[in-house]
């Protein structure tokens, strides 16, 4: 009788990253033709939480399996007691997404998330708001971060940006030029394809603060201009 190969966590990893970013692409779609009157960040990441559930819900009766929706505006929790923060819990990334790794040596990476940020782009709407700026500095920079360390343990991660205005060739342009002003060794964010009338950008890091230091950042950019 054949044996089955046993799948690598990186296999395992892989799997968990496209279920994802299809759940997002297609949550993000139907947020865009639905309609969206939002202008702040936190109130369409909020509008995605009911779209989000009904994709997993669908798509995972349609597979018979269990998909379960990101959890929205989760505290990093601490995994032993040197990332205690004394009751604190101000990092929050706007979605995680976790896989239980079958692969751990130990309690410490037993749990690995999937960490979504989510930005608006466009014009800036005033002297100091600067919102491709923001997605740089505020955004991409928090998965280098000491402070913030999103994507720790994990091989990759994802931005969503919520596209308010500009074009995205102009707003491409921007992110990569505030990007060699305060990124200075990350290299472009460059344009992959439009899946579902998303579009889907990549960028490779090699990361300083957190591991892994090899890191795959994905972007997808929904257009809710008006």
């Amino acid at each position: 009788m054949g044996r089955y190969a046993v799948p690598s966590f990186s296999a395992l990893w892989e799997r968990h990253e496209t279920l994802y970013v299809g759940v997002f692409i297609m949550a993000l779609r139907r947020l865009s033709e639905n309609g969206c009157d939002a202008t702040r960040e936190d109130d369409i990441s909020e509008q995605l939480c009911p779209l989000l559930n009904e994709i997993c819900y669908e798509e995972g009766r349609k597979c018979n399996s269990e998909i379960r929706t990101p959890d929205w505006d989760k505290p990093i929790q601490p995994v032993d007691r040197s990332e205690l923060k004394g009751g604190k819990t101000k990092k929050r990334p706007d979605f995680t997404c976790k896989l239980v790794n079958t692969f751990a040596d130990g309690a410490d990476d037993h749990e690995i998330p999937f960490h979504v940020e989510c930005k608006l782009l466009g014009a800036r709407t005033s002297h100091n708001w600067i919102l491709n700026k923001n997605y740089v500095t505020e955004g991409i920079k928090r998965f280098d971060s000491k402070s913030h360390a999103y994507g720790k343990i994990a091989f990759s991660g994802m931005m969503l940006g919520y596209m308010m205005s500009m074009t995205p060739d102009q707003i491409l342009k921007e992110v990569n030029t505030y990007q060699e002003k305060h990124c200075v060794d990350n290299p472009a964010v460059e344009f992959e394809s439009i899946r579902e009338g998303i579009r889907q950008y990549g960028q490779r890091l090699r990361r300083k603060n957190v591991d892994p230091r090899e890191f795959t950042l994905i972007h997808l950019w929904a257009d809710l201009r008006r």
